[in-house]
């Protein structure tokens, strides 16, 4: 993943509806939600859930499938994990800044 993308994907999770839908998903994985269903486990009105997990599936963070003729989401579990270890492995548990060098001139 480049930085463009991590940064779209993370842009895309801030939207508390979003990082909701996300949650509601992950608790369901690997089941496929209805935006009904998405509705009433979020108790998110189905207009701004349909709205926002679309944004989720551009972002490629949430994935969607006909079942029955109507559209069921899966969080992309996948997509999800990478996001996150990317960001442990570039900042680990608790983000420490490094000592820049003016700092460090200072210091002595």
């Amino acid at each position: 993943m480049d930085t463009r993308e991590i940064a779209r994907r993370l842009g895309s999770l801030s939207i508390e509806e979003r990082v909701q839908i996300i949650n509601c998903l992950l608790d369901f994985s690997p089941q496929s939600l209805k935006v009904v269903e998405i509705a009433s486990a979020t108790q998110l009105g189905a207009p701004a859930v349909h709205k926002q997990v679309e944004a989720l599936v551009g972002a490629e963070l949430v994935s969607s499938q006909t079942v029955d003729g109507e559209k069921a989401y899966a969080v992309n579990a996948k997509m999800v994990r990478d996001l996150f270890d990317y960001m442990y492995h570039q900042f680990g548990p608790g983000f420490q800044p490094k000592t820049s060098h003016a700092d460090t001139e200072a210091a002595h």
